[in-house]
C-alpha cells in the first residue's frame, strides 16, 4: 500500500506540472508570470517618443524690457497731401499667460491664454511738409499704447527644440496719442488734439518663436512679430498706417518659497 500511494502522488504531481506548463503557454494566460522587461526606446525622431504620464503646467511669463522692444512705423497722410513717414523704437513690457501640456506620447503643446503688452517709453514722431503747409508732431506717452490678445485661447504645437509657428493670431490695440500741428495750413486744419489709436481687431499675425527651459525656468522668445493696420484719426480723412514690429523675450515667474 505505501508503494501504491507513492505512485499515485507521483502521477498526480506529473499531471499537475504538465497541465501548468500547457496553461502557461496559452495566449493571454499570464497568471502572475514575470514578463521580460521591454526593450529601451530610441528617440530617433519627433514621432518616436516614449510614453509618459500626461502633465499640465501653468506658466506666467514676464516680458523682459531689457531685451524686448518694438519698432513702431507710422505713415501719416492728411488732407490728401503726400504721405510722410516716421518711426520710433521703445522697450516692451507686459505678461504672457499660458499652459504647457505634455501628452502621453511625449509631444508638447503650449496654450496661450492671454498676452498683454505695453510700450515702456514715450515715442515722439514728426511729419514735415513745406513751411507753408507745416508739420505734425505726435507724442505717445509711456505705457499708453497697449497690445492685448483678441484671439481666444490658442493651442500651439511645439516642435523639436520647442519651436513653434502659429498663423492667424489677432490682437487688440489701445491707447491715444497727442497731436500738434504747426504751419499755416495744418495748424488751422488739425491744430492740437488727442487722437484715438484703438484697433478693435488687427489683421492676422503669425506668432513664431520657441519655448525652452533654461536654468530651471521657462523662456518664451518671439524674435519677430509683425502687426500692420491702418485707420482714420479725424473727420477730415487723415489716414494713419501702423506697422508694429516686436521682439519679445519673456521668462517664467516662479513663486518664492517662504522658509519655515
Amino acid at each position: 500500500m505505501p508503494e501504491t500511494l507513492y505512485s499515485g502522488h507521483t502521477v498526480s504531481l506529473f499531471r499537475t506540472i504538465v497541465a501548468l506548463s500547457i496553461l502557461f503557454t496559452l495566449p493571454g494566460c499570464h497568471l502572475f508570470v514575470a514578463q521580460p522587461a521591454p526593450a529601451p526606446v530610441k528617440l530617433s525622431s519627433a514621432g518616436n517618443r516614449p510614453s509618459s504620464n500626461p502633465s499640465s503646467r501653468r506658466l506666467e511669463l514676464h516680458v523682459d524690457a531689457s531685451v524686448s522692444n518694438a519698432t513702431i512705423d507710422l505713415t501719416l497722410d492728411p488732407l490728401s497731401l503726400a504721405a510722410r513717414h516716421s518711426s520710433f523704437r521703445c522697450p516692451l513690457k507686459g505678461v504672457i499667460i499660458g499652459t504647457l501640456r505634455t501628452s502621453r506620447s511625449g509631444s508638447s503643446s503650449f496654450r496661450i491664454d492671454r498676452i498683454e503688452l505695453a510700450t515702456g517709453a514715450e515715442g515722439r514722431m514728426k511729419f514735415d511738409w513745406s513751411p507753408l503747409i507745416g508739420a505734425i508732431g505726435i507724442l505717445i506717452p509711456d505705457g499708453i499704447l497697449t497690445i492685448r490678445s483678441k484671439s481666444p485661447p490658442s493651442l500651439i504645437s511645439l516642435q523639436e527644440g520647442g519651436n513653434f509657428s502659429f498663423p492667424g493670431y489677432r490682437f487688440q490695440v489701445g491707447g491715444t496719442c497727442q497731436v500738434k500741428a504747426t504751419g499755416l495750413i495744418l495748424k488751422k486744419k488739425v491744430g492740437q488734439t488727442e487722437a484715438d489709436l484703438t484697433i478693435e481687431q488687427t489683421k492676422p499675425v503669425v506668432l513664431a518663436g520657441s519655448l525652452t527651459r533654461r536654468e530651471g525656468k521657462w523662456l518664451l522668445e518671439m524674435p519677430s512679430t509683425v502687426m500692420a493696420d491702418s485707420f482714420e484719426i479725424d473727420e477730415e480723412g487723415t489716414t494713419l498706417n501702423l506697422i508694429f514690429s516686436g521682439r519679445i523675450s519673456a521668462t517664467e515667474k516662479q513663486v518664492r518659497k517662504e522658509s519655515p
